[in-house]
């Protein structure tokens, strides 16, 4: 085997085992993320186009328990208010998350982005029970 070869090997390993690290890093923060979005139910309206995506800093306890909910999303219109409660519905909904498998560190500051869909012809909002 050539050394160019050899460099070639080494430097694909190398990346390989970088992107498995950043991979390994970001499953507890996807677990979390996952549970908080399964109990999500998206308020839809036809011009729902110009709504901007809210995006909450859930600081967690070691248990997962939830400490701490923030944001610094302030609603222009009804229905960026109707996206932010229904957001905040869902993370009550998701009550007890369990903790992930991960070094603590690794997700007791957890990100979760909200996003509206556009409805199919309703101008109406369906909130979530």
């Amino acid at each position: 085997m050539s050394a160019a070869m050899g460099r070639k090997i080494l430097t694909l390993a190398l990346a390989l085992c970088l992107t498995t690290t950043v991979a390994s890093a970001q499953k507890p923060v996807a677990s979390i993320e996952a549970q908080v979005k399964r109990c999500w139910t998206s308020p839809s309206a036809q011009k729902a186009t110009s709504v901007r995506p809210i995006t909450f800093v859930l600081q967690l306890a070691p248990d997962a328990d939830l400490v701490k909910a923030s944001t610094d999303y302030v609603p222009a219109n009804a229905v960026e208010r109707t996206l932010r409660d229904a957001a905040v519905r869902a993370m009550k909904r998701c009550l007890p998350l369990r903790a992930p498998d991960a070094p603590y560190e690794e997700w007791k500051e957890t990100r979760v982005t909200f996003e509206m869909e556009k409805a199919s012809g309703t101008s109406q909002f369906e909130l979530p029970d």
